[in-house]
């Protein structure tokens, strides 16, 4: 199947959104008449990635956040991303990245976040589009002690660790909002719309006090663990088209919990 047949595929399943104007998704390394048969799914693209697809015959990457995002001035073979442009373009290796499109998509990582999470119906958490997708989601949900749900989050997302920011282990939550990945800048969305606590990744100290000030419980699940879900809905969608994929769940920013 051509490249672009497979991005025409996900985008009719998925309902991708226009990227963000500061955003780079789309084709980073490639070529839309490519032919494909093998594809790797990952979040973030690295070495082992790579290495990996040159191993494995693999003719197009798909991830998440851009290879290339920040405009390039020089390809230069010594640094990092420039030995792997070298070997993605020596062994005509594609590379294609959904970022923003896919946070904001119909049926991307806020419905994936959402599924996870038991939610089913929500409401766009941060509207930026005319259609009123945007980032993140709300909903209401049963009463539960906050330790509990704090629990059941981490149990979910499959987690190794999160942090809780709580200043009462008896609070009951029934409002949630949610945003995949790193989504501090719409804690005043969350606070604005009644959440009782809020879930996403890369909360800063200060942005913690913001919240519990203003009695929002916020848990930081990671920017990896709140994202990955949603790849894999893309291994479904191309597995059925008869591709061979292979779905990498790694965190490629390495954590080790001592």
């Amino acid at each position: 199947m051509k490249l672009k047949s497979i991005i025409e595929l996900i985008n009719d399943n998925l309902k991708l959104k226009i990227p963000e104007k500061w955003d780079n998704s789309g084709l980073q390394i490639g070529d839309y008449s490519n032919d494909i048969k093998n594809i790797m799914l990952i979040l973030d693209l690295d070495k082992n990635a790579v290495e990996f697809s040159v191993l494995n015959n693999i003719d197009l990457i798909i991830t998440h956040h851009p290879f290339i995002f920040s405009p390039l001035k020089s390809i230069d073979f010594s640094t990092y991303d420039g030995k792997l442009i070298r070997d993605l373009i020596i062994n005509n290796i594609n590379v294609y990245s959904m970022h923003t499109n896919l946070d904001m998509a119909d049926y991307g990582v806020n419905y994936e976040l959402a599924n996870l999470l038991g939610i089913k119906d929500y409401e766009i958490l941060h509207i930026v589009n005319d259609d009123n997708s945007g980032y993140g989601g709300i909903s209401n949900i049963s009463p539960i002690n906050v330790i509990e749900y704090a629990n059941f989050v981490k149990s979910s997302l499959n987690c190794n660790t999160i942090k809780l920011y709580c200043n009462d282990n008896k609070k009951n939550i029934s409002r949630v909002a949610f945003c995949g990945g790193s989504g501090s800048e719409f804690i005043s969305d969350a606070i604005t719309k009644g959440a009782d606590i809020y879930i996403t990744g890369d909360i800063k100290y200060h942005q913690a006090q913001d919240a519990l000030k203003n009695n929002l419980v916020i848990i930081d699940a990671g920017h990896h663990y709140t994202e990955y879900h949603s790849i894999k809905n893309i291994q479904e969608i191309l597995n059925i088209a008869g591709l061979n994929v292979i779905f990498d769940d790694r965190n490629t920013v390495a954590e080790i919990v001592l």
